[in-house]
């Protein structure tokens, strides 16, 4: 009889224990993900949601995604890095201001990136040039490099082909303007010219089946020259180093690439919980 006492108190105080370890999480949970909430750095905030995530709170994951997205992707914004290819192009120098979030996720994303995603979506429909942005990561470069981009003899600014001319000259004609005519750059709007159109690389479920020059040729005002790529969203590099490559067969040597914006990284509950696991 004893005995049987015995355990149901055991058994009573795990109960009691248990319950109050659940809700000192749930607590913590919510604490974290207040203050992630309200944190003024980037680094607090996703110290803040990793932890809300890690102790339970259910609207804390995608903040953490979107807040850690340096981790994930393994770029940071403002900051030269090197895109490689898979297929022994050479690698190439880029930079890009900020992430683009999808769509269906700008709740979950920072001010920044919020502000980002929408210069992306305004720069394909024509709207936003967004060239101070542009140029601040052109500045950044030059420093990155020890060089005057700004000189005659610095090196052209190009824009990546779109699916059409229509469309290539509505998303960057304004911004080559503003470049040239604002900042000083040397810019080549005219640089290639369109034979028909193709299939848009952002609407097409089969991106990478698409290659960026198959409906253009290259001006020969450009054959020889150093070149700066221009685009608005770097996501795999693919189209990049396929332009690049096109490029190279007239003698341009690719200097650097400028992208708006960096797709961010959604990444799988694995590599999640991996970077949980070795942060905590």
């Amino acid at each position: 009889m004893e005995e049987a006492i015995a355990i149901i108190i055991v058994t009573i105080t795990i109960l009691i224990s248990n319950w109050r370890i659940r809700k000192w999480k749930k607590e913590a949970a919510t604490a974290y993900f207040i203050i992630g909430q309200k944190a003024t750095t980037s680094d607090e905030s996703e110290w803040a949601y990793r932890k809300a995530f890690k102790y339970g709170h259910t609207n804390a994951k995608l903040f953490y995604i979107y807040a850690a997205a340096n981790t994930f992707s393994g770029r940071k914004p403002l900051t030269p890095f090197t895109i490689t290819s898979d297929k022994g192009e050479s690698p190439i120098v880029a930079i890009f201001y900020d992430y683009y979030i999808r769509t269906k996720h700008l709740p979950y994303a920072s001010d920044i990136q919020q502000e980002i995603t929408q210069r992306v979506l305004e720069l394909k429909d024509g709207l936003n040039p967004s060239s101070d942005l542009y140029s601040e990561a052109l500045r950044t470069l030059e420093a990155y490099f020890n060089e005057n981009w700004k000189t005659p003899q610095g090196p052209t600014i190009i824009f990546m082909p779109c699916s059409s001319e229509q469309a290539y000259f509505n998303r960057f004609a304004t911004l080559a303007r503003s470049l040239s005519q604002r900042y000083h750059y040397n810019t080549a709007i005219d640089a290639i010219q369109y034979t028909n159109s193709r299939s848009s690389k952002h609407r097409s479920q089969n991106r990478n089946a698409i290659e960026s020059n198959s409906n253009i040729v290259i001006s020969p005002k450009i054959i020889g020259k150093q070149v700066i790529i221009i685009d608005d969203v770097i996501t795999t590099g693919n189209s990049l180093h396929q332009f690049a490559k096109e490029l190279r067969t007239y003698g341009v040597t690719i200097k650097a690439a400028v992208f708006l914006a960096q797709t961010a990284k959604y990444p799988t509950d694995k590599e999640l919980f991996r970077e949980i696991r070795k942060i905590t």
